[in-house]
């Protein structure tokens, strides 16, 4: 961290000197190309920079004291296709530009990084990426990251724990534990974060998120098997701010309401911004089938943080980023006393600082990029897990969890006119990771402490022209828990052969270390019992093949446009992790689940997306997967003696779709739903023997679910720049929720699975100044 100081203070000196008055401006306006009318708040600005302006509530912009030379105008916005316009700029002369923008109805422009660690079009990416706009997360009501992932093709979001809600998020068939989820292409997040964090990142932060399924620890090292989520933070564009409530009423009795705010200010020089955002939430516990015991627990959180830029030169520009987080969440009953004096009581609260800096800068031929970065999250958790049996505590567990991860780097990137066969962007790099994780557990004095250290370098070179795309890269990880290094090897084809036609194929390799993860972390309860996972002694990093393939087409007849994608993947995985229970360790109450080496397995499928605009004001999206996930070997022992290949909690077919409809130019109706299909699940039912490991375990295939919900939303302009939006709605219409739920304190907490929440009505408001 020192070290990277170091760099930037050497650097910044120079470059903020190096800026020039030459009087060479750039001014005029973006016009809609179909309706001729001006677009507000567009960005433009010169590529290999950090030199723009945003367009005006008329259009209108203005650039002054470019640099002298030839460069390329690059124009974008959400909503409209990316524009690159060749422009000479002289000094003492002003250039005057009339630009016309078409829309991105069916979203082909959309600009994305996770696929190669640049700014690229998603139709030119090499990897298919997914993407959720902050205007999608508007439109369906999002307030976190977990519902705004709910719209996405291969992922799908369920809850795992009744008492604490923690979630998963599982990519092409493959738990939460095999994803990376990045903070602005940075693994900051750590496994103590990562059993809450896609409930506690609010929208409020997020200008977009990145989806790249399939194998990314090429560029993005451990745990990126089965794919990558990239939140990217919002940056100042403008001068703006809101406020905004969502208040939900669950199964109709149970308050849930968040409240968010931000606030974005920016220097009339372009040459600094700041925004800043926060945001708040209370749930009430809710409780489906009237046992006293909630399904859904007590929630308290609170999120304030701010992202801003400085550009230190025309070429350079230094980004940071700040959040802090805290979390009280309780699930049980009684929750008008102390969690040890409920029945059941599990819960915690967490303290979560995290942030980042990072200096760009670009050289002044446009050719060259290199980047020095640094990011750091402290997480500090107060825990209780525990019961009382008439009136005498038994298994209570207080815990004390501290996670400090850093993760610093440098990257640099270099584009060739020709380098042996054609143009390429040449991309290297270095970054070390480490984490320290102490856990303790008061009742026992039981303390796990766990270090870890990566040292990592990469390269990748990605031919490309209009038609191919051709990228080999490989990654090398040191992992202090590791003897040897590991190599990520990576290929990516990409063919055009027209503007409607892009064929994609790949290869990538991954691993998992042998360490504690997110899942080792959440404790739960079973039969009135405490459970833990632990690690064998002999167990060996998971290495992973993953191949890819796809087909996507784009379409125009008449006024219809769309694009449908075609998706095949395939993953095999060996000595794949699996849990085994423990039956003759139970000590101090806990039921230890050991983590131990599988054969291998093998996840293989289809996803398939279609968006299509059937008329001006109709906009229709879906998807759909259809997988199979299963061990090959003799499988996971789910009880003594019996063994399954299948892994549980992946349903082989599940989709969304989503429709939006404007009838007016302020009124706009949405309807969108998410299909789950059967899948397995093991339920723990309770014993006889109370405080005892003899537990019976059975299968359970579950049932369909449809969770449909619609949305109407309305915008009652009050000003030049200010303006109200009111929507209301209901989500799960049909209640399509599950009818099962273990009840009592000796309930099993992980036997949940189906939609998050049952039929919800919801209202809100939102203020634009």
């Amino acid at each position: 961290m020192k070290k990277l100081f170091l760099i930037i203070s050497l650097f910044l000196p120079v470059a903020l000197f190096a800026q020039q008055k030459t009087d060479a401006n750039i001014l005029g306006h973006v016009v809609n190309a179909k309706t001729l009318e001006h677009v507000s708040y567009i960005n433009v600005s010169l590529k290999g920079t950090t030199i723009g302006a945003v367009t005006d509530e008329s259009g209108h912009f203005h650039i002054a004291n470019c640099p002298v030379g030839e460069y390329v105008l690059l124009v974008r916005g959400v909503g409209y296709k990316m524009k690159e316009l060749p422009v000479s700029l002289e000094k003492n002369k002003t250039l005057e530009l009339n630009i016309e923008i078409e829309p991105d109805v069916i979203a082909l422009g959309q600009v994305v990084v996770t696929a190669t660690q640049h700014a690229i079009s998603r139709m030119e990416s090499p990897s298919v990426v997914g993407v959720v706009s902050s205007r999608d997360l508007d439109a369906t009501g999002s307030v976190n990251l977990a519902e705004g992932l709910r719209q996405q093709t291969g992922v799908c979001i369920e809850n795992t724990c009744q008492n604490c809600g923690a979630f998963d998020v599982r990519l092409n068939g493959l738990g939460g534990a095999y994803s990376q989820v990045l903070i602005d292409s940075r693994p900051v997040n750590n496994a103590l974060a990562s059993v809450y964090m896609l409930e506690q990142l609010p929208t409020a932060m997020i200008d977009q998120i990145e989806v790249m399924r399939g194998g990314g620890s090429a560029l993005y090292g451990s745990n990126a098997i089965a794919g990558v989520i990239n939140v990217i933070t919002r940056e100042p564009v403008r001068n703006t701010a809101s406020v905004s409530n969502v208040t939900n009423l669950v199964g109709g009795n149970s308050v849930d309401w968040s409240n968010s705010f931000n606030a974005s200010v920016v220097s009339d020089n372009r040459k600094a911004g700041l925004y800043i955002y926060g945001h708040n939430r209370q749930r009430n516990p809710y409780d489906r089938d009237g046992d006293g015991y909630s399904e859904l627990g007590l929630l308290k959180a609170r999120m304030v943080g701010f992202r801003g830029y400085l550009r230190t030169g025309d070429y350079s520009k230094l980004n940071v980023e700040y959040h802090n987080i805290n979390d009280f969440r309780r699930g049980g009953d009684r929750f008008d006393l102390p969690s040890n004096q409920a029945h059941i009581s599990e819960g915690g609260e967490h303290d979560i600082h995290c942030g980042n800096v990072k200096w760009d800068w670009f050289s002044a031929d446009g050719q060259s990029h290199a980047s020095v970065f640094a990011s750091t999250q402290y997480v500090d958790r107060q825990s209780y897990y525990g019961e009382r049996d008439d009136g005498d505590p038994f298994g209570n567990s207080y815990g004390y969890t501290t996670d400090l991860t850093m993760n610093e780097g440098m990257q640099y990137s270099r584009h060739f006119q020709r380098f042996l066969f054609m143009p390429s962007e040449l991309t290297a790099g270095v970054e070390h990771t480490f984490d320290f994780l102490t856990d303790r557990n008061l009742a026992d004095v039981d303390t796990l402490q766990q270090g870890i250290s990566i040292v990592s370098a990469y390269l990748q070179n990605e031919w490309k022209n209009d038609n191919w795309n051709i990228l080999l890269g490989l990654r090398a990880d040191q992992h202090s828990m590791l003897d040897n290094p590991v190599l990520s090897p990576r290929v990516n084809l990409r063919y055009a052969p027209s503007h409607h036609v892009v064929l994609r194929a790949g290869y990538s390799s991954g691993f998992r270390a042998p360490q504690v993860y997110n899942e080792d972390l959440h404790v739960g309860a079973v039969n009135g019992e405490l459970f833990k996972l632990t690690n064998a002694n002999d167990l060996r990093e998971e290495r992973s093949h993953s191949l890819n393939a796809s087909g996507d087409f784009c379409f125009h007849i008449g006024k219809i446009e769309g694009d449908i994608l075609i998706e095949g993947f395939y993953t095999r995985i060996n000595d794949a992790f699996v849990n085994e229970l423990l039956f003759d360790d139970t000590t101090a109450g806990y039921l230890i689940y050991e983590r131990r080496n599988e054969d291998g397995a093998e996840v293989k499928g289809f996803n398939f997306e279609m968006r299509l605009t059937p008329a001006e004001k109709l906009q229709l999206q879906l998807g759909g997967t259809w997988q199979s996930s299963c061990y090959t070997g003799e499988g996971q022992e789910w009880s003594e003696g019996k063994f399954e290949q299948r892994m549980e909690r992946v349903p082989n077919v599940y989709g969304y779709l989503n429709a939006t409809y404007t009838p007016i130019e302020r009124l706009q109706l949405m309807a969108s739903g998410t299909f789950t299909g059967p899948m397995l699940v093991y339920h723990s039912i309770a014993s006889e023997s109370k405080h005892s490991a003899a537990i019976d375990v059975e299968q359970v295939t579950t049932p369909s679910f449809f969770d449909l919900t619609f949305k109407a939303s309305y915008s009652i302009p009050l000003g030049k720049r200010t303006a109200l939006e009111i929507n209301a709605g209901v989500q799960n219409i049909f209640d399509s929720y599950q009818r099962d739920f273990d009840s009592g304190p000796e309930r099993d907490a992980s036997y949940i699975y189906g939609p998050v929440r049952p039929r919800t009505f919801f209202v809100g408001a939102k203020l634009i100044i």
